[in-house]
């Protein structure tokens, strides 16, 4: 049988080998994940209004989990070694994400960081439909302190 992957991931070694596996277990416990920490950062940022929320934030990281899923399964089933949908689920995001940006009449760009927050959910997703779970949540903290954390140390610093 083809292994997807070589790296030993300790959250999926103390989950136990079918974590790591591709089967129905595993795929529902990714998507399930996913989910949740998604859920959590569109939480954060509907919370402060902006244009992407909760649905959105969930929709993108859910359909790089499904996509990258979806990938390892042609891989291992048709040998394809090139992760076709993951490449065009994530130009789908960067492009919708692209287009959301407002530039206003003063010279301002509004939304650019939630587009940048769409795009790394779905790489967010795609760590997480690869079944590397101890990455995704690194990844995940990084970017929850990176959305909820910076902006009052952003204002701390604009007005010293």
């Amino acid at each position: 049988m083809k292994v997807l992957m070589s790296m030993d991931d300790p959250i999926a070694g103390l989950l136990g080998s079918w974590s790591a596996e591709l089967s129905l277990g595993s795929a529902l416990l990714r998507i399930g994940l996913i989910v949740c920490l998604a859920a959590s950062i569109g939480c954060e940022r509907s919370s402060k209004r902006h244009s992407a929320g909760l649905r959105t934030f969930v929709l993108v990281a859910f359909t790089a989990t499904v996509s990258m899923l979806v990938d390892q399964y042609l891989y291992l089933l048709l040998d394809s070694r090139l992760p076709l949908l993951s490449g065009a689920t994530l130009l789908a995001v960067t492009s919708v994400s692209a287009n959301s940006i407002l530039y206003s009449s003063r010279g301002q760009i509004k939304g650019l960081t939630t587009s940048v927050g769409l795009v790394s959910c779905c790489i967010l997703g795609f760590t997480v439909g690869a079944g590397l779970y101890a990455l995704a949540l690194v990844v995940y903290l990084f970017l929850l302190c990176i959305l909820a954390g910076l902006p009052a140390f952003e204002t701390y610093l604009k007005n010293r």
